[in-house]
C-alpha cells in the first residue's frame, strides 16, 4: 500500500486508538475545548459546529455540552461508531459522518470548523491538504471562524526524538520518528504490543511552520490570522507545546 494511504488503514487506527486517546488526554478535552471557546471569541449561541476528524469524537461532544449544534466528520468508521454510542448515552444530538477531509465540505453551512491534534498533513501531496483548507473554506458561512492544532516544524525541531518507549494503559510502543524530504514529512513508526501481541504501524505527516501555514491560509482566503502555542493562549514561541492558529473567512 502507498504511503499516502496509510490513513485509510481502519485496523490500524483501531490498534493505534489507546495511544491516540490515551486516558490522560481525553481528560484534558473539557478543559481544551473551554480555553478554545475563549480564544475563539464572539462565537453564536448555539452556533454550527464541524469538528473535522473527530476521530471518536472526544471534542464533538463537549463543544454539544456547551449548546453548540454539532457534527463531527472521520473517515473511520469504527471511531465514529464509538462517537454515536457515547452521544446517544448523554443524549446528545451530534451528527456523525464517515468522509475522506479531502471531500467533505457543506456550503455555508458551519460558524465554526475545527481540526485539532495535528489532524492535517496526512497526504503525500500537499495540493490535498490545499484542498481541505478550501473545503474548510467554503464550509463556514462569512465571519466563520477556523481553528486548527498541529505540532508545528518549530515545536517539533524543539523536542525530536528519534526513538522513544512509551506505555499506554495496557499498550506499550516504540515509537521511532524519522524527518524526511528537507523537513517537509515526518515519518513516525510504531510498534505497539497488547495483550502479548505485537504489531508495527507507519503513518506521515507533512510539517508546515506557522509562517508556511499561515500563508497557505491566506491564499485561501482567511484574515485576522491569530497564532498560539497552547490552549490558554501563550505566544507561539520557543518554548511553546504545539500551534493552534485561528482565522477568519
Amino acid at each position: 500500500m502507498n504511503n499516502d494511504s496509510w490513513f485509510e488503514r481502519e485496523d490500524d487506527w483501531v490498534l493505534r486508538r489507546p495511544v491516540i486517546f490515551n486516558k490522560n488526554l481525553v481528560r484534558l478535552t473539557f478543559l481544551e475545548v473551554g480555553r478554545l471557546i475563549k480564544l475563539l471569541g464572539d462565537l453564536p449561541a448555539g452556533g454550527r459546529v464541524l469538528d473535522l476528524c473527530c476521530g471518536i469524537g472526544r471534542h464533538s461532544l463537549h463543544f454539544a455540552r456547551h449548546g453548540f449544534q454539532v457534527t463531527g466528520v472521520d473517515i473511520t468508521q469504527p471511531f465514529l461508531d464509538i462517537a454515536a454510542e457515547n452521544a446517544r448515552k448523554e443524549d446528545l444530538p451530534v451528527n456523525f459522518v464517515q468522509s475522506d477531509m479531502r471531500e467533505y465540505y457543506r456550503e455555508g453551512a458551519y460558524d465554526l470548523v475545527v481540526n485539532l491534534c495535528t489532524s492535517f498533513g496526512y497526504f503525500e501531496d500537499i495540493e490535498d491538504d490545499l484542498r481541505v483548507l478550501r473545503n474548510i473554506y467554503r464550509s463556514l458561512g462569512e465571519g466563520g471562524k477556523f481553528a486548527i492544532e498541529i505540532l508545528g516544524k518549530e515545536v517539533i525541531a524543539a523536542t525530536f526524538r528519534e526513538e522513544e518507549h512509551l506505555e499506554f494503559e495496557d499498550c506499550k510502543v516504540i515509537a521511532k520518528s524519522r524527518i524526511l524530504d528537507n523537513w517537509n514529512r515526518l515519518e513516525c513508526r510504531r510498534t505497539i504490543t497488547r495483550n502479548g501481541m505485537q504489531q508495527e504501524m507507519v503513518a506521515y505527516h507533512r510539517l508546515y511552520s506557522a509562517t508556511e501555514l499561515k500563508g497557505y491560509l491566506e491564499d485561501t482566503g482567511f484574515s485576522r490570522i491569530r497564532i498560539y502555542g497552547d490552549f490558554a493562549g501563550s505566544p507561539y514561541d520557543n518554548v511553546a507545546k504545539s500551534m493552534i492558529m485561528i482565522a477568519e473567512k
